[in-house]
């Protein structure tokens, strides 16, 4: 890593919150971000390594559509998983959560509330324009601009200065420990100032694409069936193996299945834990903790969820460890938090974590004690509602069905519909609806990116309870200007515990990303950030 002196960055070291920090709805669903093999070095790992011979044409599959590849419009998991492969960053973040080099080829922070970095050379555009501060200045505008999905991650910035040739400097209004990962794939993609001028509202549509300095760009793109994407021979990093990436929408999970057992995909990316186990005899499947988390956001405000003995209900009624069994093959984990125990980097030691994570509340499955709730709330006499979850995530849809057989028992009736990750993306704003699904991926190896973004009260576009407690806000904003990472990491479990007493979300799991490729290929360096950022550049032939 070329950080340089003034503030080394790494997850092990400053932290950042990507909004995703709300960023990356994904769920907010966003995923993680990887590094390439770069012909400068970068991240190294011990993984299953492949070769050199090229791969003429990779097609997969991707379990949903996609109506734009612009992430400031639709920041959806599978638009990042296209766009990250066309457009870079100022930083990367490894495949095990470590900042990177990028178009930033070093860094460094003077004080408490400044920002500098110094651009690659010879960096260049698919186009062949080389990248200039000007582009990356027009970049940030646009990430901050007025109904992007990403200007929640920029909304503390004061200033965006060229400071030299090749210099960018980031003024804060406040200091914010964790804005060190805002500028990653997860808040920030980077494209030229001309491009983005001439197609300003029309960035990511069929007719304009993307132009980006990633390993690839976009041929073409029809939103209800692939992307078609080449190899960018003047990526600066190492060459891809591919020469052409086919990314096929195929929302079916037979139709996918028997895709891939004809040789029409390659493999497939963002299986479902239970319909990942089909394609065992048939590829090689590889499940990765990606620390997402799965949770119900209850929303606070109104009824019936103002009452917490109904939402103390619901969590007794939802039989989590059932789900994990049952639904997911004991693929995940059973959440007690939005944040899973491995993002806490050197925070907090795994002892400490261990500890704060057991003195949250259980809620193990228990109908008895859900009507016990129920019965001291204002609606003992039951309601009905509805709860919607994506076509791409069926094992959410499972999830809620399960529960609206136990919540039929304390006389709640639970109407469960499918959407298009689309309509369930546009519909993922508080006040909404009183009862939705969170689904999110981290992008980041910082708590801070879901505590920030999801229980404090002025994070109005991504509270999807309309929580308010001022302990917790309190102890996130000390946390944002504290120095001492042992302390800072207190005030982030703090917080989190202080907010599971009143139950805003209700977590399921922590759940794993499965990958499956075909037998003569490889993904090296699978990790929880692998697959944001270049990773169609680490698929390699095995033999």
């Amino acid at each position: 890593m070329n950080s340089e002196a003034g503030g080394r960055f790494s997850r092990r070291g400053v932290l950042r919150m990507t909004g995703a920090g709300a960023g990356v709805l994904a769920a907010s669903m966003v995923i993680s971000a990887c590094s390439p093999q770069r012909k400068d070095g970068g991240a190294g790992g011990t993984a299953a390594r492949g070769t050199d011979k090229p791969i003429e044409t990779l097609t997969l599959a991707l379990p949903s559509s996609l109506s734009s590849l612009d992430i400031s419009r639709e920041a959806g998991i599978l638009n990042y998983l296209v766009a990250a492969l066309v457009q870079e960053s100022l930083l990367a973040v490894s495949p095990t959560g470590e900042l990177e080099p990028a178009l930033a080829e070093s860094w460094k922070q003077p004080d408490a509330k400044t920002y500098v970095y110094t651009l690659r050379t010879g960096a260049t555009f698919s186009d062949g324009a080389e990248v200039t501060t000007d582009d990356v200045i027009a970049s940030i505008e646009a990430a901050r601009a007025e109904g992007s999905a990403l200007a929640y991650a920029w909304a503390n910035v004061a200033s965006v200065k060229a400071t030299g040739d090749r210099e960018i400097t980031i003024g804060l209004k406040s200091a914010d420990a964790a804005f060190a990962w805002t500028p990653t794939p997860g808040t920030l993609l980077i494209s030229s100032k001309a491009f983005l001028a001439k197609n300003k509202g029309k960035v990511g549509t069929a007719k304009t694409l993307l132009l980006g300095t990633g390993a690839f760009k976009v041929t073409s793109f029809v939103p209800d069936d692939h992307v078609q994407l080449e190899r960018n021979d003047a990526w600066w990093g190492s060459a891809p193996s591919a020469r052409s990436l086919k990314l096929s929408f195929v929302p079916d999970a037979g139709t996918r299945l028997v895709a891939m057992k004809s040789g029409s995909v390659d493999g497939a990316l963002n299986l479902p834990s239970d319909e990942a186990r089909s394609w065992e005899s048939t590829a090689e499947v590889t499940y990765t903790g990606d620390r997402s988390v799965v949770a119900l956001a209850f929303d606070t405000a109104k009824a019936p969820f103002d009452d917490v003995h109904v939402r103390r209900a619901f969590a007794y009624a939802a039989d989590r460890s059932g789900m994990v069994r049952g639904i997911l093959h004991g693929k995940a984990e059973v959440a007690s938090t939005l944040v899973s125990p491995q993002m806490w980097g050197d925070l907090l030691d795994e002892g400490k974590v261990k500890r704060g994570y057991a003195a949250l509340p259980a809620f193990d499955h228990s109908i008895k004690a859900a009507k016990a709730e129920l019965a001291k709330s204002r609606h003992k006499d039951g309601f009905s509602l509805d709860l919607s979850y994506p076509n791409s995530g069926p094992q959410l849809g499972k999830a809620a069905l399960a529960l609206a057989d136990a919540l039929g028992e304390l006389g709640i009736t639970l109407k469960v519909k499918e959407v298009t990750l689309e309509q369930w993306i546009a519909d993922l704003v508080p006040g909404k609806k009183p009862l939705q699904f969170l689904w999110y991926f981290p992008v980041t190896g910082d708590p801070a990116e879901l505590t920030d973004s999801y229980l404090a009260s002025a994070a109005s576009a991504t509270n999807l309870p309309h929580y308010k407690n001022a302990d917790v806000d309190d102890a996130l904003a000390r946390a944002k200007t504290e120095t001492d990472k042992a302390e800072r990491g207190r005030l982030l479990l703090g917080a989190l515990q202080d907010a599971a007493a009143d139950l805003p979300y209700l977590p399921l799991w922590w759940a794993q990303t499965a990958t499956a490729l075909a037998k003569e290929y490889v993904l090296e360096e699978p990790g929880a950030f692998a697959l944001v950022g270049p990773w169609a550049a680490r698929v390699k032939k095995t033999a």
